[in-house]
């Protein structure tokens, strides 16, 4: 009792590599990733003028300590930074699901 196994990543479903750079480390850290939702554009008012932001919604593997504004760069090469976190939570036992602190299984990030 008391064994937490550890979760394993399906690199089916995250089939994405890029890296994620901490501003405590000087190196880039690797992530694993699929796109949610695709590249869109996203009215934004700066001085009362619309301008469009691009944006776009990936999934990330694992519980890492993301902030916002860290950059994330795409297996593609294009480097975002990061306005907003959702993690996903999960527990495969349902019996004890509301006695347990649940764990991240992943987070989903707006990018911009």
């Amino acid at each position: 009792m008391g064994f937490i196994t550890p979760f394993l990543c399906d690199r089916r479903i995250y089939d994405k590599k890029g890296s994620w750079k901490s501003p405590n480390n000087d190196h880039a850290e690797n992530i694993f990733y699929f796109i949610k939702q695709g590249l869109t554009l996203v009215p934004n008012y700066v001085n009362g003028r619309e301008q469009l932001k691009e944006t776009l919604t990936i999934t990330v593997f694992g519980d890492k300590p993301f902030v916002k504004e860290d950059k994330i760069k795409l297996a593609n090469g294009v480097e975002y930074r990061i306005q907003n976190i959702m993690p996903n939570y999960v527990e495969h036992n349902v019996l004890v699901t509301d006695m347990l602190k649940q764990r991240v299984e992943s987070c989903d990030l707006i990018l911009e």
